[in-house]
């Protein structure tokens, strides 16, 4: 049996700041954002800390499926009409929040942790290519899973008016 993460990180990195809002898995095991939404300040590395452990402590929240009048369905399978980023990012569109961020995960295993981030496309959107495909030991910890990203960061010079 293939082990299951305890929780799920999804950053969206923008300039100024960094929102994660809560996984969630609906009864389908489709995965979507929740409030509460962590929104802290990434280059400070002891908020980013103090927010992944907030998360962590949440893990993943079982849900049921949202009704069809919340939902949009687009090649990639279902979406959210109104995504809960957006309203963090003080943005109108999903092709925005993309032009406009870096997207990273991380999934905590009890062996440890997986961190991906993937790069940009011509149009200014994510890619499907990753330009990140961290395993860490569980030794680490969030800490050093903080430092594998801010590290990664660092070498980014696709986000306008990000600075570490």
């Amino acid at each position: 049996m293939r082990a299951k993460p305890y929780c799920n990180l999804d950053l969206v990195m923008m300039a100024d700041k960094a929102i994660m809002p809560t996984d969630a898995r609906t009864s389908s095991q489709w995965h979507l954002s929740i409030e509460p939404v962590e929104v802290f300040d990434y280059r400070n590395r002891e908020d980013f800390i103090a927010a992944c452990n907030r998360a962590i402590e949440r893990g993943i929240q079982d849900i049921p499926m949202p009704s069809d009048d919340q939902m949009v369905w687009n090649d990639e399978g279902p979406a959210m009409k109104q995504p809960i980023e957006l309203k963090y990012a003080a943005l109108n569109s999903w092709d925005d929040l993309e032009r406009k961020s870096i997207y990273l995960t991380v999934e905590c295993y009890d062996q440890g942790f997986l961190v991906e981030s993937w790069g940009r496309a011509q149009n200014g959107k994510w890619s499907d290519d990753k330009v990140l495909e961290l395993r860490l030991e569980p030794e680490v910890g969030i800490e050093g899973v903080v430092d594998a990203i801010l590290e990664h960061l660092q070498t980014r010079k696709d986000l306008p008016g990000m600075s570490l």
